[in-house]
């Protein structure tokens, strides 16, 4: 029996009566590191199948209280569904995640767990305009845009774990202008600003931003949003972006993120900043600057005043590199640091953190082996992180 005969009897149960019959029977394409895509014979229909492992070393040395522990991590195990839905213009996506990190809440007062990441329904209204309805990544920094799938070491900044948006249930619009060799991009969400939990709605919404310039074109296979240069871009290619985002009465200390403030308080946070991303024959530079504020800062828990919750706001600055110092061989470091506001730095630490990385790439980002090296300086803590992962998109 054939592959291909073997995957259609798999999946008979997910294909419709007309596709019993030869002359009915669903294109099948199998790519490594892209899935299984069905196709009906009239193109009208589609679905792609992939996924995604990340199996995790991790050892921490905490340098100031002079402890060693070390852990193995499944971080992540996800499912992702795509495809086109009747029409070519319409498309969906959907992705789960099975790993324990993909589907805890990060707010202790919530107990459903998240499976659901991604499910997001897109029209295409023309050319330059694409509609998205559901709940998917806000317009915010770039390193969060970055699939974890393609991230140059092994995991995101402390800049970004901070500072980032994340996702949210809502609306998009995204644009994409050509203007002569250049490119403008932009997209906008309005969405319910609690993020993926089940929260309570105050009728207040969420409003994000982003704009992305990239003056010599495109870069390679959508480079921009890829961790290092593995394309070796042969010109330069850059990618200037700028992003806001404006959560009116968020209930958590991160608007998408955190646990719930204190004495169902309410917070309306600003968040903005810009990044940028160069590649040029296997030399890749990223760095990014975010500034969150608030009208809130320290709240202290009236049923418990030795209690207190605090919005996550200050300054954040990121800046990564790598070279491809062979075919399939990358180093690269990274630098990050947090600096919080006047309103919450008698509970916020500043941070700093030193990352030196090496990557081997069996297959581009879709089979590869990754290790570093952090030191970090968390106020006047400091610790010592040597991490090594292993990641197969299949």
């Amino acid at each position: 029996m054939s592959l291909k005969s073997i995957v259609c009897v798999l999946f008979l149960p997910f294909l419709s009566d007309d596709s019993f019959s030869q002359a009915n029977a669903p294109s099948i394409k199998m790519n490594f590191g892209k899935g299984i895509q069905f196709t009906s014979p009239d193109s009208l229909f589609s679905l792609a199948m992939s996924g995604r492992i990340q199996s995790l070393f991790e050892s921490r040395g905490d340098l100031t209280n002079q402890t060693l522990g070390a852990d193995f991590l499944l971080r992540r195990c996800r499912l992702n569904f795509q495809g086109t839905a009747f029409d070519p213009r319409f498309t969906y996506r959907i992705q789960i995640g099975l790993a324990h990190g993909d589907i805890t809440s990060g707010n202790n007062a919530v107990q459903n767990n998240l499976i659901l990441r991604d499910a997001m329904l897109f029209f295409k209204a023309n050319k330059w305009l694409r509609i998205g309805f559901g709940q998917t990544k806000l317009p915010g920094n770039r390193q969060r845009q970055i699939s974890s799938a393609n991230l140059q070491l092994v995991e995101r900044s402390i800049a970004n774990n901070n500072f980032t948006l994340d996702r949210d249930k809502g609306i998009w619009l995204y644009t994409n202008f050509n203007i002569g060799q250049s490119v403008l991009k932009s997209t906008i969400a309005i969405s319910s600003g609690e993020g993926r939990i089940v929260s309570n709605g105050n009728g207040k919404l969420s409003y994000s931003g982003r704009m992305e310039f990239l003056p010599f074109g495109e870069f390679a296979k959508n480079g921009n949003y890829v961790g290092g240069d593995q394309e070796r871009e042969s010109k330069p290619k850059l990618s200037i972006a700028g992003a806001y985002n404006f959560n009116n009465a968020t209930s958590r200390t991160m608007g998408q993120l955190g646990n719930f403030l204190y004495n169902s308080e309410t917070a309306n946070i600003q968040y903005f900043g810009g990044d940028v991303m160069f590649k040029f024959k296997g030399f890749s530079l990223e760095s990014e600057f975010y500034n969150r504020i608030s009208d809130k800062g320290i709240i202290t828990n009236l049923a418990n005043p030795t209690q207190q919750n605090h919005i996550i706001s200050g300054t954040s600055l990121m800046v990564q590199s790598g070279y491809f110092v062979s075919k399939r061989n990358e180093i690269a470091v990274r630098y990050a640091q947090i600096t919080p506001h006047s309103k919450v730095a008698s509970i916020m630490n500043a941070q700093h953190e030193y990352v030196l990385g090496f990557a081997h790439y069996f297959k581009k980002h879709s089979l590869k082996l990754q290790t570093d090296v952090t030191y970090l300086e968390n106020g006047l803590n400091q610790t010592i992180i040597f991490r090594l992962s292993g990641v197969v998109t299949f």
